[in-house]
C-alpha cells in the first residue's frame, strides 16, 4: 500500500521539482534566496519585539519635555523599575535582531548563528510574557522563523572579518547602552545608589569585565535580576564577538600555512573559466598543458582547483568579472553544467569593455537556441555532438567531419 502511494506521488513530486527549478533559474533566486526573505523575517521579528515597549514609553513619557528626560527617567517611582525589567531585555533582543538582519543579506555565517540564538531568546521571552502559551500568533511566527533559519543553514557560509567586526562592535554598543540605561533607572536598588550616567557606565564596565570591585552592590530583587541578565548577555556577546573577529583571522592563517599555494599571474591575455563540472576541469587541464594562463571563478570555500589562481564570487556579476581581469582576458569560458548560468555569464560579459572571446557550454538540445540569443562567439554543444556521432555509427552512415565539427562548435561568424 505504501509503495503504491509513493509510486502514485512520484510523478507529482517530479513535476513540482521541475517547476521549482525552472522558476529558480528564471527568477535568479541564487542571488537573493533565502537570505533576503530571512533577513526581512528576522528584522520583522525584531520590530515586533520593539513595538510593545515603544508603545509603553510613548504612553508614559510622550508628554514630557526632552530637557527633563533624564530627570523623568530617574527611578523616583516604584513603577519605573517594573517597566524597565519588562521591556528592556526584549528591546535588546529586538535591536540585535534588526542588526543581524543586515548581516544575513551578505550570507554571513556569524549573522546566521546570532539570528538563531536571538530567535531562541525572543521565543523564550515571548512564551514567558504570554504566560507559557505557545499558541499565540507571535509565538508561532517565531517558531516558524526558527525552523526556516535551521533549514537554510547551508546557505550562510561566508566568513568575513569586516562583517564579523561590524557585528561584534554593534553588539557590544547595544549591550553597553542596555547596561547603562538599566543600572541608571534601577539606581535606588544599588548600594550606594547609582545617581548619574558616569556611575552607571562605570558599574557596567566593571560588571561586564568580571572585575567586580564590590564598591557598588545590587540590593533589591530587581537590581539583582538586572545584573544577572547583564552578566549572561555580556558573556554571550563577548564570546560571539571574539569568535566573529578571531575566527576568520585564524582560518586565513591556517589556510595560508597548510593550504595549497596558488600561483599569481598577470591578469592580461588570459583565459577565464566559470563552472565546476567535468568540462570546466578538463578544459583547465588542457589549457595549462599548453602553457596558457588560466583563472577560475569559484564559489566561496571551493578548494578543488589546486594551485590554479582563483577569484571567489558570482561570475554573473560585473564586479567579479572585473576582479578576474575580464577587461583584458583573451577568452571567457562559461562552462557550468547549468545552461541558464552560462547564458547570464555571457550577458554580463557583454556589459564589459572587452575584446575577449566568449564561449558558452550547452548541456541540453532544448537550450541551444536560447543560448544562441545571447550571442556568444562560440557554443560548445558536446551532448549534441555525442548524439550525432552515435547515430552515425549505429546506422553505418558516412561520418562527415565538417558536419560533426559544426555540431560540436557552433561558431558565430566574425563581424567585418
Amino acid at each position: 500500500m505504501l509503495t503504491r502511494t509513493i509510486n502514485a506521488l512520484d510523478p507529482i513530486l517530479r513535476l513540482i521539482s521541475r517547476v521549482y527549478h525552472r522558476w529558480y533559474r528564471r527568477l535568479r533566486m541564487d542571488l537573493w534566496f533565502p537570505q533576503f526573505p530571512l533577513a526581512i523575517a528576522v528584522g520583522g521579528a525584531g520590530s515586533f519585539a520593539l513595538l510593545p515597549t515603544i508603545r509603553h514609553y510613548a504612553t508614559e513619557y510622550l508628554h514630557l519635555n526632552l530637557r527633563h528626560l533624564f530627570d523623568a527617567l530617574h527611578p523616583i517611582s516604584g513603577h519605573v523599575p517594573q517597566l524597565i525589567l519588562s521591556g528592556v531585555p526584549t528591546v535588546v533582543v529586538g535591536v540585535l535582531q534588526i542588526l543581524i538582519a543586515i548581516g544575513l543579506l551578505g550570507r554571513s555565517r556569524i549573522a546566521w548563528l546570532s539570528a538563531v540564538g536571538m530567535t531562541i531568546a525572543q521565543l523564550a521571552l515571548t512564551v514567558h510574557q504570554a504566560g507559557g502559551s505557545i499558541l499565540t500568533g507571535e509565538t508561532l511566527y517565531i517558531i516558524t522563523l526558527l525552523a526556516a533559519l535551521i533549514l537554510a543553514r547551508d546557505a550562510f557560509s561566508r566568513s568575513s572579518l569586516a562583517a564579523g567586526t561590524l557585528f561584534a562592535l554593534a553588539s557590544v554598543i547595544v549591550l553597553i547602552v542596555y547596561g547603562v540605561l538599566g543600572s541608571f533607572l534601577l539606581g535606588s536598588g544599588f548600594a550606594p545608589p547609582i545617581t548619574n550616567l558616569p556611575e552607571a557606565l562605570y558599574f557596567v564596565i566593571v560588571t561586564m569585565s568580571t572585575v567586580g570591585y564590590g564598591d557598588i552592590l545590587p540590593k533589591s530583587n530587581e537590581a539583582r535580576f538586572f545584573v544577572e541578565s547583564l552578566i549572561v548577555l555580556g558573556l554571550t556577546v563577548f564570546a560571539t564577538a571574539l569568535t566573529a573577529v578571531i575566527g576568520p583571522i585564524l582560518q586565513n592563517r591556517i589556510t595560508q600555512t597548510i593550504g595549497p599555494r596558488r600561483r599569481k599571474m598577470k591578469r592580461v591575455n588570459h583565459f577565464i573559466i566559470t563552472g565546476r563540472g567535468v568540462l570546466a576541469r578538463n578544459t583547465l587541464r588542457e589549457l595549462r598543458k599548453r602553457g596558457a594562463s588560466v583563472l577560475v571563478i569559484i564559489d566561496d570555500g571551493d578548494t578543488s582547483f589546486g594551485d590554479t589562481e582563483t577569484v571567489v564570487g558570482d561570475p554573473t556579476e560585473l564586479d567579479t568579472l572585473r576582479e578576474a581581469g575580464g577587461d583584458h582576458a583573451r577568452a571567457i569560458l562559461a562552462l557550468s553544467d547549468d545552461d541558464s548560468e552560462n547564458a547570464f555569464v555571457i550577458l554580463a560579459v557583454r556589459e564589459l569593455t572587452t575584446d575577449a572571446k566568449t564561449v558558452a557550454a550547452v548541456s541540453t538540445r532544448k537550450n541551444l537556441e536560447r543560448v544562441r540569443r545571447v550571442h556568444p562567439d562560440m557554443i560548445l554543444a558536446a551532448p549534441v555532438f555525442g548524439g550525432e556521432v552515435l547515430a552515425m555509427a549505429l546506422t553505418e552512415e558516412k561520418i562527415d567531419g565538417d558536419k560533426l565539427l559544426s555540431q560540436l562548435l557552433d561558431v558565430r561568424p566574425a563581424t567585418p
